[in-house]
């Protein structure tokens, strides 16, 4: 099966004053049309940043250095012109951010901010057949009320509803692509759980291929049909979601998963201290999705 996304040796570097320090260091990595795929890794350790190249966001920055294939349904985003790359973002692919209240305009309402990302596939649409569809969407991922939900502003609502938001609008206009930052995150765990559930439900009814950014393992054990582990901007492990979990072949991967909280009595989990089994060759899992 080809890939959707296919990322082949991407590095990253930022320029300081003395001189350019690399913070990706060779990525590979590929998601097929419709699969869920995670990155995990810790915090620092080029999750986020991944994303933003993915979505074209750090091409510009002009203390950054990106080298490296991002290529996107068969084009290459890296060569790509900045105005044709911002036409994919919230047509071909979106993301959802940690923070959902923060991510969404207070300034606008949810109905106007609707609107402006469905007008960048159908710039005609007019503002009664953007409100007709975001409130298809908004009751798609369960808010019961989408007439209110649209005249508010995101001040108005609580952080769980917004995140609803957010996905809706994320999968509005069908994208191929969801890049997922660490959903929820900032919610209550109950909360966290029925916004990842609903987004689970949504993009296997869509179709939408995922790349879900976390470091919440139990999350992606139930999400992902594939993992890849980032550790200091190198991928270090990678396979089929249960084949990883069963047997860890990496020393990283082991010390993310003896750092779960168990409840057992016992005190907390020991972990690995770092050594150099952590910079060993990425290990690869084979067989099907899990």
């Amino acid at each position: 099966m080809s890939a959707l996304l296919d990322i082949r040796d991407l590095r990253l570097g930022f320029k300081g004053l003395r001189g350019i320090t690399e913070v990706l260091h060779g990525i590979d990595l590929a998601i097929a049309a419709g699969e869920r795929v995670a990155l995990v890794g810790e915090s620092g350790s080029g999750k986020s940043v991944t994303a933003r190249i993915i979505l074209g966001l750090l091409q510009e920055a002009r203390a950054a250095r990106v080298s490296g294939a991002v290529e996107f349904d068969g084009r290459d985003i890296s060569t790509m012109p900045a105005r044709q790359r911002a036409k994919l973002r919230g047509t071909e692919m979106s993301m959802i951010f940690q923070d959902p209240t923060s991510s969404l305009n207070p300034t606008f309402t949810i109905g106007r901010q609707f609107a402006e990302v469905m007008r960048r596939r159908q710039p005609e649409m007019s503002r009664e057949a953007c409100d007709r569809r975001a409130s298809e969407m908004l009751a798609e991922v369960s808010i019961p009320d989408p007439a209110r939900v649209l005249s508010a502003y995101p001040f108005q609502l609580s952080g769980g509803m917004n995140q609803r938001v957010m996905i809706a609008m994320a999968l509005v206009n069908h994208p191929k692509l969801l890049l997922a930052d660490e959903p929820g995150t900032a919610l209550d765990v109950s909360v966290q759980a029925l916004t990842l559930r609903l987004m689970h439900d949504l993009v296997e009814r869509h179709g939408t291929a995922v790349l879900f950014i976390s470091h919440n393992l139990g999350v992606v054990r139930e999400f992902a049909d594939r993992v890849y582990v980032i550790y200091r901007g190198r991928i270090v492990e990678e396979g089929p979601t249960r084949a990883l979990f069963d047997n860890p072949g990496h020393a990283y991967t082991r010390a993310l998963m003896s750092a779960v909280p168990r409840i057992t009595g016992a005190g907390l989990p020991e972990v690995p201290e770092v050594s150099d089994d952590f910079l060993a060759p990425m290990v690869r899992h084979t067989g099907g999705a899990a």
